[in-house]
């Protein structure tokens, strides 16, 4: 039979596989090794149909690109479980997984945070309003700087850009948060009574928003500050609610009250009313054990003469005359009487020796 080609002439190689050859360079190209594998497996399956060349290349293609494939699924899952040793156990690195970075604005009550730039500015006049508001909000079952225990709206239908008259309004606005959060002041630990506010409403495109806390730098005990009203009985609850406005009154002391006489008038003012009502609500107790009626009387007793003091002291003229009216003996307040009252109802009370540990009657 005559040879087709001619003679001397070799017979033409079958032409090479296109997916063989893309196979093994797509497997070279780290990121791309997946889809070289998976190149390489189908130009094995079809050489052996359409006759070309190129099984090696295509099994060098699914070899290296197998191999790339793995050890990156290697990298992967070891990188992954080194990275949550990192997080979980030591936490010194990245942090706990528990804890979110964010800004006072994330803030809801009940988190418990670390601020960024310290609690407490250092400038002049600034010294209870935080100036960084970048916070760690923390899990509130271990150390935390700080807890927030409500927000508030600042009133007005103008824009309020007097810092004073914004830091009045705190004050005022933070203290019946603070009691809806920890009605039981007296079992709370040592720690600042704070908050975040807008400088200017008009700079912050109306954000009128007041965020309050309670914080320390020494950091607050490693639990939750919020209290369940249920832990009372009855009579202990009427109890606290009656000194209520006697508290707030309290805690609504300005910042500025040893130099800005106006304030500190106002809150005398504020003083005499809050313990005043207080008075009147521990009379109308009713329910309460026998052996507390003498004590809680005495109780009111001492908050209506210490309300006649302050209503003199909202009305003095100077801030000598302030200092003046305010100092009886030394003895400004009704601790005495409320550890008596409190004992009497089964609350805890400190010792008197004042070592700091708690009594429970």
């Amino acid at each position: 039979m005559a040879d087709p080609y001619g003679p001397g002439q070799p017979a033409p190689q079958p032409p090479l596989s296109g997916l063989a050859v893309a196979s093994l360079v797509l497997s070279l190209l780290v990121c791309l090794a997946p889809l070289g594998l998976v190149l390489g497996i189908v130009a094995l399956v079809r050489i052996p149909g359409n006759g070309k060349r190129g099984k090696g290349l295509a099994v060098a293609g699914t070899a290296v690109g197998g191999a790339v494939v793995a050890l990156a699924t290697l990298l992967l899952v070891v990188g992954g479980a080194r990275f949550d040793a990192w997080t979980e156990e030591g936490g010194d690195l990245f942090g706990s997984r528990d804890t979110k970075v964010g800004t006072l604005f994330d803030l809801k009550a009940g988190d418990c945070f670390t601020p960024a730039g310290g609690l407490f500015s250092t400038q002049e006049g600034e010294d209870l309003r935080m100036t960084d508001p970048s916070v760690e909000i923390v899990p509130c079952d271990g150390p935390h700087q700080a807890e927030a225990y409500g927000t508030f709206r600042l009133r007005g239908d103008h824009a309020i850009s007097d810092p004073a008259t914004i830091v009045a309004q705190a004050y005022e606005g933070c203290a019946p948060l603070f009691h809806d959060y920890a009605p039981d002041t007296w079992t709370l630990p040592a720690a600042e009574f704070s908050f975040y506010y807008p400088e200017s409403v008009s700079a912050t495109g109306g954000d009128r928003t007041v965020r309050c806390w309670l914080g320390t730098e020494a950091g607050l005990p490693e639990a939750s500050l919020r209290q369940d009203p249920s832990a009372w009985d009855a009579g202990q609850l009427a109890y606290l609610k009656a000194m209520r406005p006697s508290a707030e009154a309290w805690f609504s002391i300005p910042e500025q009250v040893d130099t800005d006489l106006a304030a500190a008038t106002a809150w005398a003012g504020r003083m005499a009313e809050g313990g005043a009502e207080s008075a009147k609500l521990l009379r109308a107790i009713d329910g309460i054990p026998a052996r507390a009626r003498g004590p809680v009387t005495a109780l009111a007793n001492r908050l209506d003469a210490l309300s006649g003091i302050h209503r003199s002291a909202s009305r003095a003229p100077s801030p000598a005359e302030f200092g003046e009216r305010w100092d009886y003996d030394g003895d400004e307040n009704e601790s005495g009487e409320e550890w008596e009252a409190r004992l009497a109802l089964g609350l805890p009370v400190e010792e008197e020796e004042g070592d700091g540990e708690e009594q429970q009657p």
